[in-house]
């Protein structure tokens, strides 16, 4: 395992974490370190660290931290491996040949060979679409939408014929193995043997992850007929609830803007960025997930919604509500004319008039409100109903302004006096739930002595590791610091010293590693001339309270007990001395 580590080590004094996580998430100075909002949990205000001098990120919310692999393998949902290849290659450094786990090596051999199959599939379907006869129909359906040539090279467009077999005869001659093909979402089974294509008579649109690989493809037919879309199904690559189609290319456009500009179709996107609007992704034909967002929030400073007028549309806006505002994303709905799609819009109209459109849209609460009032009438009951499920809604929020300004707003579009709309809200909040089952105590974190303790272990292992001959546990009864010492116990017996690194990762249990994650990020308690003094003054302690435990036991007329703390003491007396 030495060329991995060695690897592994080459690739992190490579990496810059700042310059890395920075292009997923907008960092702030803030002294010696960068903040931002963490783009794995819900929040406001951020409490996502990045430390350039430690090399590490933390979040003190979800609690997620680590270095620069665990950054990517956790935005990316990779594995070590994987991970280790993506930055390699990003900073240009080479991997040597290394021994991984058999389950390792299968994952990773799959990804790559997924990847490899659909960049295949995606050169015979652009070979269809330019060159062939059977995609003259698929060229004079693009033409009609008003897309060039240039701009189908542009997104590699293709086109799948109308055949049971034409994919599967073109992989036939590449010498293609069938069963990736199947895995990739390319081909079918059939009942009696063999395969078919999945796709067939329809253009086909390639979607690229954000390393502009081929994940999948969706696939529209030339005529009204349905199914009108359909996608890859869900692969090893491919998930349709993490993708943007369109994001690669959009997204210096969006860097810059600060702004993105979701819409519902391939077509949208692509007719948007050929008449120079860069900013436009798209979902997949699934609802917009949190998983989306997070893919954006960390540079943008909003998003707005282009969804289509028909009813679909307005029902996939009103579902994200909840999802932009527990993410703190400010949002705003584009509603088109009745009929109109941005595709058909930009092209009747042009790339000024879309803008104009853009600088009009209503924020997404303004939206969702309206819609919804539209939809109740006048009804006493339903106009209720409406006011109580968007209070549901905004009780999850904890930022208290604003709450405040939502509630506010609530009470102007709907007409109910501010003071009754805070009664409810207040009611709402304090209401308890219908089984709220029995009340559990908010567990303790450690104490003032324990996160000094773990402070004096981490920055400044190799002083203060002796510690951990001691009896130690009289002084700790936090369950997460006790777990994180018997480990740091362990490996500093192992190994003869104590490294935080290693100690990371040999931990077990989420709190443990969120404990010394934190430690690592803050800063040492003492200055390194009074480090002997405390680790000392801890030695003291650790020794008074332990006679102090055996002077109670005897007290108490607990000789058994105070016979084994007795024992114990001797015991670790003898290692120390003999070691």
């Amino acid at each position: 395992m030495e060329p991995l580590r060695s690897a592994k080590d080459e690739v992190k004094q490579a990496a810059d974490i700042v310059e890395v996580i920075g292009r997923y998430v907008q960092l702030r100075k803030a002294g010696q370190n960068y903040q931002g909002l963490c783009p794995f949990h819900s929040e406001k205000t951020p409490s996502f660290t990045v430390s350039p001098s430690k090399e590490r990120f933390h979040c003190y919310g979800c609690k997620k931290g680590g270095d620069v692999f665990d950054f990517w393998m956790e935005y990316h949902h990779v594995s070590f491996p994987q991970a280790l290849r993506d930055l390699a290659e990003r900073y240009n450094i080479s991997i040597p040949e290394r021994t991984m786990d058999p389950a390792q090596k299968k994952r990773l051999a799959l990804r790559d060979s997924l990847f490899q199959m659909n960049a295949l599939a995606c050169d015979y379907f652009r070979e269809v679409l330019a060159k062939s006869k059977a995609g003259h129909a698929a060229r004079q359906y693009l033409a009609g939408r008003g897309l060039s040539s240039e701009t189908a090279e542009i997104f590699s467009l293709g086109y799948a014929p109308d055949t049971w077999n034409g994919f599967i005869h073109f992989l036939q001659k590449k010498g293609g193995k069938m069963g990736l093909a199947e895995k990739a979402g390319l081909i079918l089974p059939r009942k009696q043997g063999g395969w078919y294509d999945r796709f067939r008579g329809r253009v086909v649109f390639p979607i690229h992850t954000t390393k502009n690989l081929i994940a999948g493809f969706g696939a529209r037919v030339l005529d009204d007929s349905h199914p009108k879309y359909l996608n890859t199904p869900e692969t090893p690559i491919f998930k349709k609830g993490e993708i943007l189609y369109g994001l690669p290319k959009a997204e210096a456009a969006i860097r810059r803007s600060r702004r993105a500009v979701i819409v519902e179709g391939y077509t949208d996107v692509i007719a948007l960025h050929q008449k120079g609007f860069r900013e436009a992704v798209a979902t997949l034909g699934t609802a917009l997930t949190v998983n989306h967002l997070r893919r954006l929030k960390g540079y943008v400073d909003e998003v707005i919604l282009v969804f289509d007028s028909d009813e679909a549309g307005r029902t996939a806006a009103l579902k994200s509500l909840p999802d932009f505002l527990a993410e703190g994303m400010s949002a705003r709905v584009l509603v088109l004319p009745d009929g109109e799609d941005p595709d058909s819009f930009v092209n009747k109209n042009g790339l000024e008039k879309f803008e104009e459109a853009i600088a009009k849209a209503i924020r997404l609460f303004d939206f969702c409100v309206e819609t919804n009032l539209k939809g109740a009438g006048e009804g006493i009951e339903s106009r209720a109903g409406i006011l109580k499920s968007t209070l549901r809604v905004l009780a999850g929020l904890q930022d208290k302004t604003r709450v405040s300004l939502y509630l506010k707003r609530l009470a102007e579009m709907t007409g109910v006096p501010e003071s009754v709309v805070l009664h409810e809200f207040r009611d709402l909040r304090t209401r308890p739930a219908s089984s709220p089952g029995p009340a559990r105590p908010r567990a303790a974190g450690p104490s003032l002595d324990e996160i000094h303790l773990l402070n004096l272990l981490v920055h400044y292992p190799s002083t203060a590791a002796g510690l951990l001959d001691l009896d130690w546990e009289i002084l700790v009864a936090h369950p997460g610091v006790h777990a994180l010492l018997e480990s740091a116990r362990k490996l500093a017996g192992d190994r003869g010293h104590l490294s935080p690194d290693e100690l990371e990762n040999i931990l077990d249990g989420e709190e443990p590693l969120s404990l010394l994650r934190e430690t690592l990020m803050s800063p040492p308690i003492c200055p390194e001339e009074s480090v002997e003094q405390a680790v000392g003054e801890y030695r003291v302690r650790i020794h008074e309270k332990a006679v102090e435990k055996i002077t109670e036991a005897e007290r108490h007329g607990d000789l058994e007990r105070a016979n084994r703390l007795l024992k114990l003491k001797q015991e670790r007396e003898r290692l120390r001395t003999h070691r």
